[in-house]
């Protein structure tokens, strides 16, 4: 099958194709996610991105400054306290990687001389931080994300994933553990995590992106693959509702697809078990999603030039 990748200025093709397969699984799809499902789920990511990056740079060029930063991209998601909770929570879960990764790779060593910095305690101490919990401090002057005390949704993706492990062997907890661990980043490190993601959003070098700001769209793209699953799973529940029955949408457990991984293997496809998210099914969730209440399309449309907001689907 044909790939739309990105082509970068040194010509290579710039996907991921394999990560976000993984994440489906990981969200409860099939072991095999259908592959042009994911490359029409990797355009949608793709498109959403870039278009956070345009409008991120009118903020930043309003504030006047030439590098779009982590606060210009946080400022889109100022109106959703819940995904600023969850960003709070995910700098507060990577501060404390970034801790135990340093106490085990890094061995406290004795000064040879006082006041020479060794190189490898110069590289710590000169280590950037993250600036999220800061940023989202400064926005949420209302203080509602303290009144969070429950994320509904989040939850609900737990319950999925505990269903969907409770008789699973240890080969497919394995790997299904694995596609879990998945994410846009390259790996943990601040500085070098994001050189892929760059290239993908970035390939021409035309926009100047800081590490912090790329932190925040690795985020909100694992977001947006998130909710386009947690959309199918609504569409299959809704469609098997019977007439007249108005509980019926919720017999078999299709929200939580307890038997998404029985009697499925890794290598082949067609088996029986949950069936992958197909192309079809992504495209009623975009026409869910995007179909406006109000505008032309709206009951009491009045001004023929207004135009349709631009919508994110992780925001």
């Amino acid at each position: 099958m044909v790939s739309y990748f990105t082509i970068d200025a040194t010509g290579e093709g710039t996907n991921f194709q394999k990560e976000i397969s993984n994440m489906m699984h990981g969200f409860g799809d099939n072991p095999n996610p259908n592959a042009a499902t994911v490359v029409l789920v990797e355009n949608i990511v793709l498109q959403q991105l870039r278009s956070m990056l345009q409008e991120s740079l009118n903020y930043s060029t309003m504030r006047g400054a030439n590098t779009i930063t982590n606060y210009d991209i946080i400022y889109l998601v100022r109106k959703n306290p819940v995904k600023l909770k969850r960003l709070h929570d995910y700098q507060i879960k990577l501060d404390r990687i970034d801790k135990n990764r340093q106490s085990t790779v890094t061995t406290p060593t004795e000064t040879i001389l006082p006041g020479i910095i060794l190189e490898e305690e110069k590289e710590v101490t000169l280590k950037k931080k993250r600036t999220h919990i800061d940023v989202i401090k400064e926005i949420d002057e209302t203080d509602e994300m303290s009144l969070i005390k429950f994320d509904a949704i989040d939850y609900l993706r737990k319950v999925r994933a505990s269903k969907i492990t409770e008789s699973m062997s240890y080969e497919k907890y394995e790997a299904y553990h694995k596609a879990r661990c998945s994410s846009f980043r390259s790996s943990y490190g601040l500085s070098k995590g994001f050189v892929k993601l760059e290239r993908w959003i970035n390939p021409n070098k035309e926009l100047k992106i800081n590490s912090l700001a790329l932190e925040v769209l690795c985020f909100l793209a694992y977001e947006t693959v998130a909710e386009i699953v947690d959309a199918v799973f609504l569409i299959r529940q809704d469609s098997k509702k019977k007439s007249g029955d108005p509980f019926s949408k919720f017999e078999g457990g299709y929200f939580c697809n307890p038997q998404s991984l029985n009697n499925a293997v890794y290598i082949k496809s067609g088996y029986e078990g949950c069936p992958a998210i197909t192309v079809a099914e992504v495209r009623e969730v975009l026409r869910r999603y995007f179909t406006p209440r109000s505008g032309m399309n709206g009951l009491f449309y009045r001004n023929m030039s207004m135009d349709l907001p631009v919508r994110y689907i992780a925001i």
